[in-house]
């Protein structure tokens, strides 16, 4: 799985990023914040000793699952492999130790890979997700992308490859230092298919109605030349009015609040909770009771949903269907949503010079990753320093 997931990140075309990707990335920039070094702790030789001992096998495991990594990359990706240079520094924070393993810096372009393992619990899974929160700190704009690429629960490690691109007016000197940082993570990641028909209250009515506030996000197929009008037509969008919200529980951190026809469309609206620590989110699918789909028609839509923020970083979703069954008694409507335990903050940091991992020679990564995301992963993420 890890290497059809890699093999994806390197061949498959990226498609267009997010309408609601700009309001995205104010979600989710990294806390660029400098903080003291930290204090090291010198430990006697019979606590060494000891400790070596008891660490040994968990090091050789990890040492053969991070060469299990490197190999996967050099029969995939044999360029960017021959460009990474070894950086193995780790530290450790929240009792979770992180290792970045190896890195690269070609042109403007970087590549590192890691591990991060959990020393103490169970909050390292196969669902770990960094969060956007992974950056090379260069002093440069850019974006960058993030996938897991394999975990080991023996050793409760997973590895991860943070791909990123900066706006350098100008190289940086090989003497300069660079950090690599990660602030959070999120695990415990679950998806789940719900049927939502029987939450359906009787009879679905002409709704009352407010302007959308503020929108964080939109979604929608406009045409090319239409983009523009649609997002002005979902910033004035109106939506079924929060203070008549059902309060009906789907799953935990998922609440349907209503559903209604405002403007001869049907609006479906949904709740997910503290989205800033938990990227809880889903979508809808719609049919009648004969099989009929409407999800052509959702697509073809200049406008398929609007979100906003509400209190406690809860997001308010509503998801909007121009085409509907006449009769709405016959409707069958399924949702599928993503949750997660609430973020791990934490302050992973590594620092070296920029001469450890600045490509020798001609190695492009160009016709690899540029204009790509990695699959299964999260859409590239611009931020600024």
């Amino acid at each position: 799985m890890p290497e059809q997931k890699l093999k994806n990140f390197l061949h498959q075309n990226m498609s267009e990023p997010p309408k609601d990707f700009d309001e995205r990335v104010h979600l989710h920039l990294s806390r660029l914040v400098t903080k003291e070094e930290p204090k090291v702790k010198r430990a006697s030789g019979f606590v060494i000793a000891f400790a070596l001992i008891l660490t040994l096998g968990m090091a050789t495991a990890l040492a053969a699952f991070n060469e299990d990594v490197n190999q996967l990359l050099y029969r995939i990706w044999p360029q960017a492999a021959q460009a990474l240079k070894p950086v193995n520094l780790s530290c450790e924070s929240q009792g979770i130790r992180m290792e970045v393993v190896s890195a690269t810096l070609n042109g403007s372009e970087t590549l590192v890979t890691l591990t991060m393992q959990d020393l103490e619990g169970d909050r390292v899974d196969e669902t770990m997700d960094l969060f956007d929160s992974a950056i090379l700190q260069l002093p440069y704009d850019g974006s960058g992308t993030c996938m897991q690429t394999g975990y080991d629960p023996e050793t409760k490690t997973a590895s991860f490859a943070v791909y990123m691109e900066f706006d350098m007016d100008e190289r940086p000197a090989e003497s300069d230092k660079v950090s690599f940082r990660v602030s959070r993570f999120i695990s415990n990641k679950k998806t789940q298919t719900v049927d939502l028909t029987t939450l359906i209250p009787d009879g679905i009515n002409a709704a009352e109605s407010m302007p959308v506030p503020t929108i964080r996000g939109w979604s929608g197929s406009p045409a090319s030349d239409r983009h523009d009008a649609a997002k002005e037509k979902a910033r004035r969008m109106m939506v079924l009015n929060t203070n008549n919200s059902l309060e009906i529980p789907v799953i935990d951190g998922v609440t349907l609040t209503g559903i209604g026809i405002v403007d001869g469309s049907l609006h479906i609206q949904i709740r997910y909770a503290d989205i800033l620590h938990t990227d809880n989110h889903g979508f809808l699918t719609l049919s009648d009771k004969s099989g009929n789909s409407y999800e052509e028609g959702l697509r073809k839509q200049e406008v398929g949903s609007v979100s906003w923020f509400g209190e406690n970083h809860d997001s308010w979703e509503e998801y909007i269907f121009d085409e509907y069954p006449e009769d709405l008694t016959q409707i069958v409507l399924q949702g599928e949503f993503t949750t997660a335990d609430p973020a791990v903050e934490g302050d992973w940091y590594v620092t070296f010079p920029l001469s450890l991992i600045k490509a020798q020679g001609k190695y492009s990564l160009q016709g690899t990753t540029q204009g790509r995301y990695l699959t299964g992963g999260v859409p590239p993420v611009r931020f600024s320093m």
